[in-house]
């Protein structure tokens, strides 16, 4: 019997790790794993996924080499195999397939793992270490986790052995796989003599590695602990041994029930009931960690964990089909396996991505995508799940385009210049990426052009057209889906731009011919600018998207090379070749309008006096960083008088806005008000704070109306088009920076009103004074100059195209940033709901091809594309863009959990039928 079982135990360790050698080394490795570690090596999938394959590779090639050196002890030969190497490529397996992203709870179970089987391995190969205590003592410490493991690992396993016992008795019985055999040996007879042994060897023997699995691990680890703490104890005493196996095994499961406490339980708890009361707000904010922690573990648990608790089912229907158990039955031995796997498994339900996204924004006033980006990345990329090529939030900062070559021309004409933009993309992944861009220039500026091309020849690029803003939107977003060329340069702001070129083509691959060039996409951009004191100003960038650049990035400015920056996108300006000499400028523009460009020297500057103002104080969570901005800022106002009642001064009134289901507040007197007392909670939208103070005003009246606010979050921003009416210039104070775009609503009731942008209040009250001062025909006063219109007699709106399709105009002078101010003047007399008078204010842009809020300029290459553009333009939604909010819809895993058993006696027979089927298969398609 001693020699059978020793012949029993050198067959099944050899005959498994040589069948799987030859299929990894013939098979895997050179099909598979040769071309993942490549893609590694390019950056196209993480790193740990290479390194796991090369585990499973890793693990039978040692362990076989390591067989050699114990070949002539068969029982050690064993112990290498279920006590090693068995657990070793269970958990290669389960870490490449299964385990994504790892949990403090997982990584602990991972660790403890690793740390058993190393210790199996020491002891078997050296055994206990009785001649130093130090190495004894840890010996003690590993094995006595080892016991507790063995035992763990023993009863998880044995839920799947038994049923999975009585399926394989039923496959063979059943005597399914003969059909499968029987038609591979008629279409391939001597393949088959070759596959099938192979196959059925691997698949035999992995079962019966499975079967034994339970048993043979429980027992090797049990009697390794065992024997250490027993001869630990002979050496050191009976009592040293027993207290430091009971202090480890202690502090193990300490830790363990420590890990197991999942943050999204506090989270929910926590957001249960709406804070109502100031004392409440203020509790949750210091809890904001454990609140971002949980919402960001359930927005990702289909990454995190195996399943959920309750979609775990496979074993309750595992043993209803298998072994025939009624339902309740069932459900008790499930439960039981839930306990085992609680580490892996997500205490909630799968609704909950969608509530903790919800959560998310409401408390933190940011979406979830865009605040915890890093993590969710780290959460994507552990599926090695590829993301769509259309850029969205989580691809910012992204290196996938790389900036190859940007230049610079600046053509000056006295006091404005033509500015050109041209960059030369190359992608740098194997599949169509999109450049995006958000960008700002001097609210005087206006864009002229945006062009496209394969190549660098200007003669036959893709020229640009002006069209609606809303018909351009949805024609780029149609041709992006269809993976055609188009590029779209939008005004989203005041002075804010969006860009977006799709697509820079896939790199060439190495199976690609070898004597094509690496694909590129080259880009122009143009636009006016008036010259400043510090010279022309340059795109200042916001966000990109994909797209970088290195030192060695070509930068060519004026002729001039410039040394690389691998940070800025470019300078901020470049210096203008003669100094600054303003002089005021008129032009007519068709409808006899007459715009007049005033330079304004220092004295031109009114002081703020006698204004009333608005001060709207946004509350939302994202406001709690700019804190000390908001108090200087209070600061400011009272220092010049508005806290002061006399009706000869300055006067503020204060508007607390609210979030959830707190209410609004005003104060009459900012005298008594402290900034340090806000707390600042929950989300707001402009659009929310707005209403709330039309609610307070009253018929209260103003000389301005200021929100003062932090970038907000365009992303969450609706895409309700009701237009807010102001009573007085909105103005938008943005402290910390100004926002990357505003919904239309919302840059609708700024340029309505005659406001703007600013990040400083004081800027603001000074613009307001100074056009007062100009009178009413005064427009704006912006980079130095005040501009005004005038026309004794202006046509209606909606005449107004018919009057400039007879204009005549020359597009190199001042005129396009003439229209740029008269579209800002005739916003304020539009009915945003009279298609006509949209379509008069489009004209003008169209008439000088210029960017504006109403007309995007839009690059289209065939035929059929702007067939769909002349569709778009003739539909009465042509003017309604939609809020891109940049979310991604992410991939969402598999549950393994979660699926349906087949009925008794086939669970195994179909996978080795199925097995079985496919090497057919692929004979067939041979012949």
């Amino acid at each position: 019997m001693k020699n059978w079982l020793h012949g029993l135990f050198s067959t099944v360790f050899w005959l498994w790790n040589l069948t799987f050698l030859g299929i990894v080394y013939f098979g895997i490795l050179p099909g598979v794993g040769l071309s993942l570690i490549q893609a590694t090596a390019e950056g196209l999938i993480p790193l740990e996924f290479s390194l796991t394959l090369l585990g499973l590779i890793a693990v039978p090639t040692v362990c076989a080499l390591l067989g050699i050196r114990l070949r002539k002890k068969p029982l050690q030969l064993i112990r290498l195999f279920y006590g090693v190497e068995a657990p070793l490529f269970a958990l290669a397996l389960i870490r490449l397939f299964l385990l994504r992203e790892l949990t403090p709870a997982s990584s602990w179970m991972v660790a403890t793992t690793l740390l058993c089987i190393g210790a199996f391995g020491v002891q078997l190969f050296y055994g206990y270490a009785r001649s130093d205590r130090k190495i004894a003592s840890l010996q003690l410490l590993a094995h006595s986790l080892m016991l507790l493991m063995g035992l763990y690992f023993g009863a998880l396993l044995l839920f799947y052995a038994l049923p999975a016992t009585v399926s394989f008795l039923g496959a063979i019985l059943s005597f399914q796989w003969l059909g499968a055999l029987w038609r591979m040996l008629q279409y391939d007879f001597f393949s088959t003599l070759w596959w099938v042994p192979i196959f059925f060897l691997l698949f035999g023997f992995s079962c019966t590695l499975f079967l034994a699995m339970p048993s043979a691990l429980a027992s090797f680890y049990i009697h390794a602990g065992y024997r250490v703490l027993r001869e630990f104890a002979q050496q050191y005493g009976r009592n040293r041994a027993v207290f430091g196996s009971v202090a480890v095994i202690t502090s193990w499961m300490v830790v363990f029930l420590a890990v197991q406490q999942q943050p999204q339980v506090q989270a929910f708890k926590l957001l249960e009931t709406p804070a109502t009361t100031e004392k409440a707000r203020q509790e949750l904010v210091t809890q904001s960690d454990a609140i971002r922690n949980g919402l960001t573990n359930a927005y990702l648990s289909r990454y995190r964990y195996l399943s959920t608790v309750e979609d775990n089912n496979h074993i309750g229907v595992m043993y209803q089909n298998v072994l025939g158990l009624n339902e309740a039955s069932a459900r008790v031995v499930q439960n039981w396996y839930n306990q085992l796997m609680s580490p892996l498994l997500y205490k909630g339900s799968r609704q909950d991505i969608k509530k903790a996204e919800k959560l998310y924004a409401e408390f933190f006033d940011t979406p979830i995508q865009k605040g915890e980006r890093s993590q969710i990345l780290h959460a994507v990329q552990s599926t090695a799940n590829r993301e769509e090529a259309k850029a969205g939030v989580l691809n910012i900062d992204e290196k996938r385009v790389w900036l190859a070559e940007q230049e610079i021309t600046v053509t000056e004409n006295g006091e404005w210049a033509d500015v050109e933009l041209y960059e030369v993309y190359e992608n740098q992944t194997y599949v169509d990426e999109e450049v995006f861009y958000y960008f700002s220039l001097p609210e005087s500026a206006v864009l002229t052009g945006v062009w496209l091309n394969e190549t660098a020849d200007r003669s036959d690029r893709y020229t640009f057209q002006i069209s609606p803003r809303g018909a351009a939107q949805q024609v780029y977003n149609n041709q992006v889906r269809r993976n055609v060329d188009p590029a779209l340069l939008e005004q989203v702001g005041p002075r804010q731009y969006r860009l977006r070129v799709f697509p820079v083509p896939a790199r060439l691959s190495e199976w690609d011919e070898t004597e094509k060039e690496q694909p590129k996409q080259h880009m122009w951009l143009t636009y006016k600018v008036l010259q400043s004191e510090k010279g022309w100003a340059l795109p200042e960038l916001a966000e990109k998207r994909n797209v970088f650049w290195t030192k060695k990035t070509a930068r060519i400015y004026n002729g001039k090379t410039i040394k690389g920056d691998d940070e800025a996108w470019m300078p901020s300006f470049i210096a203008a070749k003669a100094s600054r000499s303003p002089k005021m400028q008129q032009v007519t523009l068709p409808g006899n309008y007459t715009l007049t460009a005033k330079p304004l020297a220092a004295t031109d500057y009114a002081e703020v006096r006698g204004q009333r103002v608005a001060a709207i104080v946004d509350r939302s969570y994202s406001m709690k960083s700019h804190a000390k901005e908001l108090a200087q800022t209070f600061q400011w106002l009272q220092k010049h008088g508005f806290s002061d009642r006399r009706l000869d001064n300055n006067d503020a009134d204060l508007y607390l806005t609210a979030t959830g289901d707190s209410e609004p507040t005003r104060l009459d007197d900012i005298g008594n008000f402290n900034p340090s007392n806000i707390t600042f909670y929950g989300s707001l939208q402009f659009k929310e704070m707005l209403q709330q103070f039309q609610q307070l005003r009253g018929d209260t009246t103003y000389d301005a109306i200021v929100l003062i606010t932090d970038e907000g979050s365009y992303e969450l921003a609706d895409n309700d088009k009701a237009v807010m009416t102001m009573s007085a210039p909105l103005w938008m104070v943005h402290l910390g920076g100004l926002p990357r775009a505003y919904d239309d609503a919302t840059l609708k009731a700024i340029q309505d009103s005659r406001g703007g942008v600013e990040s400083e209040l004081s800027r603001v009250l000074q613009r307001l004074a100074t056009q007062e001062k100009l009178g009413d025909n005064a427009v704006s006063v912006v980079d130095g100059y005040g501009w005004l219109v005038q026309n004794e007699k202006p046509p209606e709106l909606a005449k107004l195209p018919a009057a400039i399709a007879k204009a005549q105009g020359s597009k190199s002078s001042l005129e396009p940033l003439a229209a740029r101010q008269l579209i800002l003047a005739l916003s304020k007399e539009m009915d945003p709901n009279n298609l006509a008078e949209l379509d008069a204010i489009h004209a003008i842009a169209k008439k000088y091809e210029i960017v504006s809020p109403y007309s995007s300029a839009i690059v289209l290459v065939n035929e059929a594309q702007k067939q769909e553009l002349k569709e778009a333009e003739s539909k009465s939604d042509r003017f309604d863009r939609e809020v891109e909010d940049g979310q991604e819809q992410l991939t969402q895993p598999n549950d393994p959990l979660n699926v349906a058993v087949p009925e008794p006696h086939q669970w195994l027979g179909t996978i080795a039928a199925i097995g079985l089927l496919i090497l057919a298969k692929r004979k067939l398609a041979k012949v």
